[in-house]
């Protein structure tokens, strides 16, 4: 290799030298004119600030300018890119780039300068990418993120931002309104600032002093989405709706335009994110649903789209769920009334959302019915009524060829309805998902299992129930027959299904209701060496069902006071599934002889053995997973650091490993409200309760109709009061 070619690659490999450097390698005279240039501080008359200086200490250094200065000096820098002297045009150039992020706006700005060298070069540096968007004062979390943020796709940088948004302890709100203020690409800059004006104040800071903080953060910002922000921040006594109806009618206009400073979904998510803030005031309440229609048909209004936002599947449903948080069903039944048939027959959980707008309105005979109909998968209109499809549709050959061809490729009867029903228990309407769970088990919504008590001679994590049955009048289950039985309990669909309602009541503490889902299970288990051998294949689904099983009944006799008969259960339980810590854990809320806890301590450790080896497995298979295996194996790896956090925290241990496994579950799987409420408890057993509250807050928005994390915010909620 040439010496040329061998200080061009040290010259790009150094990543600090701006671009401008590396194209003249490749002009005439260009080595010489580099070498003159990086090593300038040597000779008379040229001030080149030279290698050594990092784009990310001039946020040091701007910590010591005031916002104005600054603004002078880089609007000197940017007249000086036309000045006839060339050292002088690249000295400005290159202390342009050194400034790096702060300079950006006004660059962006200069990119129209009516000096035609002016735009040329600042739309250059604009477009060059060699910003360092971390800087020295972000935290380590932070600067992993925006890394590699500079030189990203488009697409890469969305989910940057998101990434930034869930970060703990509001570590990433410095970070997003830098990219408010500086980010060139309209959208993103956008698209952080409604994560910021959407974004609610950390435990014990007000919704002032979170204001106030945005403001002081984005003032001097001369973007679009810096003056959302700051219009946002100012409005301490009411919300302008008239200056943000402008707003959107400003942004509608650049959508019309095609101008690619916005998209459809920005312009949706602004005309939600100003229904939020007007939605709960009566008197604005009728603006608030006029807006909301506009959402509905905004498709309409932009001739390069042909579908609205309310008629599409998807969009339809997370409109239709957003329009229920917002507390303005009409716009549900609106939708509704122009979904077309075909999606209705489908997609039955849009009935299901009509009943839920009618039980917001107080109207609970009619959103009964609507969900009998739904239940009954009979399309309704707002009435209530049959719908009956319209002559188009059945006059259309093609339309119903294509009907026919999607139901053919449909889910059967089993898998349909349970996907319904953990939508519906998704959305806290317990009463119609268990009717869809048991539709789809049992094929009767109104099916009654017995009642059992059981008895025990046998105690430890290897000994099994002897049953003994009370049966009830009309008892719909014959272990030794089981041929009047209505569905197969050899299948694992069935399992599956008959383990999530199980959940679904144990969740609400329906203990023994969910343990007699399972006992026809349970009951063929125990009685009939056949079922056993059927079920070889699914041996560890089979165990894993059992282990439940006990663990409610555990938790049913715990809270009776039936704390002999609670240790069976939960040694049973363990016995068929360590897996299950649960019901580890509810052996140490129970008092035990010095003997008992020292088998306990004894399981626990064995255990933690377990989960150790495992996450050491999952953390050597990752390393060599190709690309098709990476997200099987960093799903495994977040679900065992869970696991392990959460028996630690709930029992004995390090309870500074059990943060740091837990806060490890939840970066590889932020989205997780259970990771974030195991989150939660590893901060309440340090008594950290503010930390807590946060992290359980998380979680409730995610799944905010969930009982188990609810009933644990108030809990914590209730210790940070009281610790104050």
């Amino acid at each position: 290799m040439t010496f040329n070619g061998t200080f061009q690659g040290l010259l790009h490999d150094a990543q600090v030298v701006p671009v401008w450097f590396r194209d003249r390698l490749s002009r005439p005279f260009g080595m010489a004119i580099t070498l003159l240039l990086l090593f300038g501080s040597g000779f008379p008359g040229i001030g080149f600030p030279g290698i050594g200086i990092c784009q990310v200490s001039i946020a040091k250094d701007s910590a010591n300018a005031t916002p104005d200065a600054m603004a002078v000096r880089i609007s000197l820098l940017i007249e000086r890119l036309a000045d006839p002297n060339y050292s002088s045009r690249i000295n400005a150039q290159a202390e342009l780039e050194r400034i790096g992020v702060l300079a950006l706006d006004q660059l962006h700005s200069a990119s129209f300068h009516a000096d035609p060298q002016i735009a040329a070069i600042a739309r250059y540096i604009v477009q060059s990418n060699q910003f360092t968007w971390a800087w020295e004062t972000d935290t380590q979390s932070v600067r992993k993120i925006l890394l590699n943020y500079g030189s990203s796709q488009h697409a890469d940088k969305s989910a940057y931002i998101d990434q930034l948004q869930r970060l703990e302890h509001d570590e990433g709100f410095a970070a997003l309104c830098r990219l408010v203020r500086y980010e060139t690409q309209s959208g993103l800059a956008k698209r952080a600032a409604l994560i910021l004006m959407r974004s609610k104040p950390v435990v014990d800071q007000s919704t002032e002093a979170r204001k106030e903080s945005l403001y002081r953060s984005i003032v001097g910002g001369q973007s679009t989405a810096s003056k959302w922000v700051l219009k946002y921040a100012s409005s301490s006594v009411s919300f302008d709706l008239d200056g943000w109806r402008k707003t959107l009618e400003e942004e509608l206009s650049l959508l019309q335009r095609n101008a690619g400073e916005t998209s459809l979904d920005l312009v949706a998510d602004l005309h939600r994110w100003v229904i939020e803030q007007i939605s709960e005031t009566p008197e604005l309440r009728d603006q608030a649903l006029s807006m909301g229609r506009s959402v509905l048909t905004l498709g309409k209004s932009v001739p390069t789209l042909d579908s609205m936002i309310g008629n599409r599947t998807n969009q339809a449903n997370e409109f239709a769920q957003w329009a229920l948080k917002v507390k303005l069903p009409e716009l549900v039944q609106e939708q509704h009334a122009k979904l077309p048939q075909s999606t209705l027959t489908r997609e039955f959980l849009f009935g299901y959302l009509l009943a839920e707008s009618f039980m917001l309105e107080g109207k609970e005979e009619l959103a009964n019915k609507v969900a009998r109909s739904s239940l009954k998968q009979i399309t309704c209109d707002e009435n209530g009524d049959e719908r009956k499809p319209n002559d188009r549709a059945t006059r259309d050959p093609i339309r119903s060829a294509l009907d026919l061809a999607f139901e053919r490729r449909n889910l059967g009867d089993l898998e349909r309805r349970a996907y319904l029903a953990d939508l519906l228990k998704e959305r806290g309407q317990f009463a119609w998902a268990e009717s869809e769970y048991k539709l789809a088990i049992f094929k009767d919504e109104n099916y009654q299992l017995k009642k059992t008590k059981q008895k025990s001679t046998q105690q430890g994590p290897d000994s099994e129930p002897n049953v003994e049955e009370k049966k009830d009048e009309g008892a719909e289950f014959n272990a030794k027959n089981p041929a009047n039985v209505p569905f197969d309990l050899t299948l694992n669909a069935t399992i599956v299904v008959m383990w999530k309602l199980s959940e679904m009541l144990q969740s609400q503490s329906r203990h023994n209701e969910a343990a007699n889902v399972l006992e026809p299970f349970v009951e063929r288990f125990h009685n009939e060496p056949m079922f056993q051998r059927q079920l070889t294949e699914s041996s560890r689904l089979s165990e894993s069902l059992m282990s439940s099983y006990h663990l409610y009944r555990g938790d049913e006799a715990r809270e009776e006071s039936e704390m002999d008969k609670a240790k069976e259960h939960y040694w049973n339980s363990i016995g068929h599934s360590s897996d299950n810590v649960d019901a580890l854990i509810g052996l140490y809320r129970i008092s035990m002889s010095e003997k008992e806890q020292a088998k306990r301590l004894a399981t626990l450790r064995e255990i933690i053995s377990e989960i150790r080896g495992e996450i050491r497995e999952t953390s050597e298979a990752l390393k060599t997973s190709g690309s098709l295996e990476h997200a099987f194996y960093v799903s495994k790896m977040a679900n065992h650091c869970n696991t392990l956090a959460w028996v630690v925290a709930n029992t004995e241990g390090s309870k500074e490993e059990a943060l740091f496994l837990s806060r490890k579950a939840c970066a590889l799987s932020p989205e997780s409200a259970e990771y974030l409420d195991t989150l939660a408890h590893c901060y309440a057993a340090m008594g950290k309760y503010q930390d807590a509250v946060q992290q359980q807050r998380r979680a409730v928005e995610i799944k905010p109709h969930h009982p188990e994390l609810k009933k644990a915010l108030y809990h914590f909620e209730t210790k940070l009061r009281e610790s104050k």
